[in-house]
């Protein structure tokens, strides 16, 4: 109602789920809004930035800008679109393919631990209970 009037309206969420999930909440606003497509997507990016007067240096895709990006599989606007790669100010942190190795690779090492320890315990070595971890809670400032 409010963005048909000329308001500027942008969605943002400090929830660490929702946060992930702004493309989804700007299909929302097609669906039970009738939005445009283009404007439900400035309101999780150019809108936001020009509420923040940022919008010279972020929110859309232009030349001098920083630039954070996702590439998608499909219109992101839709559930079942998956991030293929995200960059940061210009670096890659999130590979699709990559992450497909990662993941082989860490099968992999973690089918080998299991190995070494069942030879271990036939062998009669002494053993250990596992241990629990505790989770670690991400957020925009938690650094690899």
């Amino acid at each position: 109602i409010m963005s048909s009037v000329g308001i500027t309206v942008a969605i943002n969420s400090d929830d660490a789920e929702m946060a992930r999930r702004l493309n989804q909440e700007a299909a929302k606003a097609i669906k039970y809004g009738g939005m445009s497509e283009e404007e439900a997507w400035k309101l999780v990016t150019i809108n936001p930035a020009k509420l923040l007067h940022l919008d010279d240096k972020i929110g859309s895709i232009k030349v001098g800008k920083d630039a954070d990006l996702v590439l998608w599989n499909k219109n992101p606007l839709s559930v079942y679109a998956k991030a293929e790669k995200t960059l940061i100010e210009g670096v890659v942190y999130f590979d699709i393919e990559m992450d497909k190795q990662k993941r082989k690779a860490i099968k992999e090492e973690r089918n080998k631990l299991i190995q070494m320890m069942a030879k271990a315990k036939e062998s009669g070595e002494k053993t250990k209970q596992p241990m629990k971890k505790d989770k670690i809670k991400f957020t925009c400032e938690t650094k690899n």
